[in-house]
């Protein structure tokens, strides 16, 4: 039970795999079912341990002198939030309760109960909401509430690259690109499931002969697409504003565009390898010669490089990473501290 709780929240493992994981390593053959009770059971358990041990966890954190009081909230449409509390210097989540809002009634008694279990925090970290300013205020009076710089960089970055995202999210959409690309991936993907891998092998040894053969020029065709469609992977996992999903899906396209341009040139006009790649060249011609999105997507860019200077300035929210909200660093140390302040105090828009 420890191992699956271990692989699906540790790891962020789906089900199927921690089924083959389970099997291979361990020699454990159970189903998805029984691997579902598991996991809940395994949140189960852990609740009713880590509610059992609150004595020990309050003289932990007597013993280091304190804790700071992280909070946040989160949901799924209308459901109620999820509303967390952590303790950054012993790693402790604190408290958790699901609750109607975040406004500042329904948060008082969240916040009276983890004064009642811990005493009052050194201090607290949280977004900027109106509730939870409030909420704070009443119950631990003037006590020290500082703004966490990923909620800070996430509203920035919001308000900052609003008119350009909205711009090139509804020009794809009204283009419907990313639907006719899935379209063209699935009538290709039938196609190659018949090909003998020696066939490709052939191909591989003759390149010359590849780009002549209709295969090979369809072969090129899927593939680019699928690289097209694999446009999310650029991500670090933090979703918008860090993320970039469309900006990436764009520049995907105006380098497949670019491709082409530059293959098409080498193919007969009666050679049928240019039809398929015609398929493709005019289902994004359109989006990529738009010159009014191409301005927008310029003053994107520009934007994105202010935003990146003072994501770095901040050093919270690391780049280039993957699954990102589980690799969020954490500044504790007062050398850290004055880095930070000396890094924005140098940054300029």
């Amino acid at each position: 039970m420890v191992e699956v709780g271990k692989l699906r929240f540790q790891e962020n493992r789906q089900v199927a795999e921690i089924q083959l994981i389970l099997l291979t390593k361990h020699y454990i053959d159970i189903s998805i079912s029984e691997i579902e009770v598991l996991i809940n059971n395994f949140i189960l358990y852990l609740s009713v341990v880590h509610q059992e041990s609150s004595e020990l966890i309050r003289q932990y954190i007597e013993k280091q002198g304190g804790y700071i009081l992280h909070l946040d909230a989160t949901c799924e449409g209308d459901s109620p939030k999820l509303v967390s509390s952590i303790d950054p210097i012993s790693g402790f989540v604190l408290y958790s309760a699901k609750l109607k809002s975040e406004n500042k009634d329904d948060l008082v008694g969240f916040l009276e109960e983890i004064k009642k279990r811990l005493g009052e925090p050194l201090a607290v970290v949280s977004d900027m909401g109106k509730g939870i300013k409030f909420a704070v205020k009443e119950v631990f009076g003037d006590i020290p509430h500082y703004i966490c710089h990923f909620h800070f960089l996430k509203a920035i970055g919001k308000t900052l690259f609003d008119n350009e995202h909205t711009a090139l999210r509804k020009a794809l959409s009204k283009e419907g690109i990313l639907g006719e690309l899935k379209k063209f991936r699935r009538k290709m993907s039938k196609k190659f499931d018949d090909i003998p891998i020696s066939k490709i092998e052939n191909f591989l040894e003759m390149p010359g002969e590849f780009s002549k053969a209709l295969i090979g020029s369809e072969l090129s065709v899927y593939y680019l697409i699928l690289w097209i469609l694999d446009y999310k992977s650029e991500g670090d996992g933090y979703g918008f504003p860090f993320d970039h999903s469309h900006l990436n899906f764009y520049q995907r396209l105006n380098t497949a565009y670019s491709i082409i341009n530059e293959v098409v040139t080498l193919y007969s006009i009666k050679n049928n390898n240019q039809k398929i790649i015609w398929k493709l060249y005019h289902s994004i011609k359109d989006i990529v010669e738009d010159s009014k999105l191409e301005e927008k997507v310029n003053e994107y860019k520009i934007k994105l490089t202010v935003f990146s200077e003072l994501r770095k300035s901040l050093a919270t929210v690391p780049e280039n990473v993957k699954n990102g909200l589980r690799q969020m660093k954490e500044t504790g140390t007062y050398k850290e501290l004055k880095a930070i302040k000396k890094a924005v105090g140098k940054f300029e828009i």
